[in-house]
């Protein structure tokens, strides 16, 4: 990401390089666990932390907002939705959703340009 590091649009080669490195932390913190109540809070956190310490010091052209969810996947209903007002050629968002045979995890990330 070394080569990203003066983008000035979260859309195109940044937000596929953000995208990947997310897909690679759910996967690391959770193909391998199952879901416990007392733990999900730090998973959350440790995830989103993370993904903030790579984002921010790769790329000082953006404020990031990262935040994840964490569930037991279980018989239930999730609805979220957001809504942002900002330049859409320099800022952006993704969210990418990871699901295992029991957590689902979801991460949001927002990207607002300096």
């Amino acid at each position: 990401m070394d080569s990203l590091a003066i983008v000035t649009s979260f859309n195109g080669p940044l937000k596929n390089d953000v995208q990947k490195f997310v897909q690679s932390t759910l996967q690391k913190e959770l193909d391998k666990i199952t879901y416990d109540h007392n733990d999900a809070q730090l998973k959350s956190n440790k995830i989103c932390d993370s993904i903030l310490k790579h984002l921010t010091t790769q790329n000082k052209n953006f404020k990031f907002i990262v935040n994840c969810l964490l569930m037991q996947k279980a018989e239930c209903g999730l609805n979220i939705s957001g809504s942002c007002f900002w330049d859409n050629d320099t800022d952006g968002s993704l969210t990418i959703k990871h699901e295992t045979e029991a957590i689902i995890g979801i991460v949001n990330v927002f990207a607002c340009a300096l």
